[in-house]
């Protein structure tokens, strides 16, 4: 079979796309100061958590007879209109989160770019407004439109990343991969999360195998396996090459307010080279703007459908006001909104993604009765552990928020 017919490489393909995004860019900045050692720990840790509450989402999906079932509508079958209710509230915080995040991260990385470019100062605000006018309103205009500029991204983030896995190795210090402690793991936790989330297009991907449950369990292993690998490498660029302590470190790029821009600045700094941190600011830009407009199509639409908005005229103006004034309040007003804002993400990936399945599998298997020709292993004991671990990202996270745990933001 042809590579570009096989349907199997282009679900793997399509879940690693939908994992690597903003909260890539993230993980140095939020698993930095424990060294590289623990922060391949909790990224394995996490790969396998979510890996395994991704297989239970494939088991709660098999269990409706609609192939094609969202959470929220599988979420409303198995547990009733109550938990319909508190899924669809999470999806959209999810989303607004998520676009607050990139709308901070690529606002400021954007002016940052620009004030390069053109020796004129731009202030991270308004480099959000800029983004947010040049790549929000592209999704008015359709899939199509936004397919059409992603590609020119995504061979930009491909390039990109190629180019500093060869430029940037050489300057890489050892001594720095030894450096950090594990007190600050648990701040990085929800983060981590975010970043292994594919969820979303697994029922999709139920219509696009036509059910074929070994080939879906392929898919969701390599298609996961693969942003472990990218993010590996990530880490061990920007740990190896930024000292943990000092003005341009590890602990100074997270605290700042713009961190991703901090983050350029640090790299030409560092590296005495000027095109270090430029390579990484059109890396970082990329996958940022990928991102967004997944998010961006995901909350059009889920608007659209939830608030049955037509999508004239008038009604374009309406969502895009929906769209997108509650994340840019809080990239605006809010200081260090895209740490704070990807680690609320990773939240609501943890009730969503976590929670839920758990409880439509335990009521299918334990309650209903069901029997499918595909079960994780594990029994209770495995569903037990996985909410625990859940519950656990909500309150790391508020743990974050109300200074219980050691942070470097």
């Amino acid at each position: 079979m042809k590579i570009y017919r096989n349907k199997t490489l282009g679900s793997i393909f399509l879940v690693a796309g939908t994992q690597i995004g903003a909260g890539m860019l993230a993980l140095p900045l939020t698993t930095g100061a424990s060294g590289f050692f623990y922060s391949f720990l909790v990224l394995l840790v996490c790969f396998l958590f979510m890996l395994t509450s991704l297989f239970y989402l494939l088991e709660a999906n098999l269990m409706t007879d609609r192939v094609n079932a969202n959470l929220i509508s599988m979420v409303k079958e198995c547990l009733g209109p109550i938990g319909q209710f508190f899924a669809w509230l999470s999806f959209l915080l999810l989303l607004y989160s998520v676009a607050a995040a990139y709308l901070s991260g690529g606002g400021s990385l954007l002016g940052r770019l620009l004030t390069n470019a053109w020796n004129i100062p731009i202030s991270p605000n308004i480099g959000i407004f800029i983004f947010l006018i040049i790549f929000g309103f592209i999704v008015v205009f359709g899939t199509r439109a936004v397919d059409t500029i992603n590609r020119f991204c995504m061979a930009g983030l491909i390039l990109s990343f190629l180019f500093l896995l060869i430029f940037v190795t050489p300057h890489i210090q050892t001594n720095h991969l030894k450096e950090g402690s594990p007190i600050y793991i648990s701040a990085a936790i929800p983060v981590v999360i975010l970043s292994f989330t594919s969820h979303i297009i697994l029922p999709s991907l139920r219509t696009y195998l036509s059910g074929d449950v070994h080939k879906l369990k392929t898919v969701l292993f390599w298609g996961s396996l693969i942003p472990l690998i990218f993010y590996l490498v990530w880490e061990f660029l920007i740990i190896g090459i930024l000292p943990l302590e000092g003005e341009y470190s590890l602990k100074a790029i997270s605290s700042a307010n713009h961190p991703i821009a901090a983050l350029t600045i640090a790299l030409n700094h560092i590296g005495q080279v000027k095109w270090m941190g430029l390579l990484v600011g059109f890396f970082s830009f990329f996958g940022l703007v990928t991102s967004f407009f997944g998010v961006s199509l995901s909350l059009y639409d889920f608007l659209a459908d939830g608030l049955r908005i037509k999508k004239n005229r008038g009604g374009r103006l309406i969502l895009l006001t929906l769209m997108f004034l509650p994340p840019l309040i809080f990239a605006l007003f809010y200081p260090k909104s895209f740490l704070l804002a990807i680690g609320y993400a990773g939240v609501f990936v943890g009730v969503l993604y976590g929670i839920f399945p758990v409880l439509m599998v335990w009521k299918g298997r334990y309650i209903d009765k069901k029997k499918e020709h595909f079960q994780v292993i594990g029994g209770k004991a495995l569903l037990i552990i996985i909410l625990i671990g859940s519950i656990s990202v909500l309150l790391f996270q508020v743990g974050l928020v109300w200074n219980w745990f050691p942070s470097v933001t």
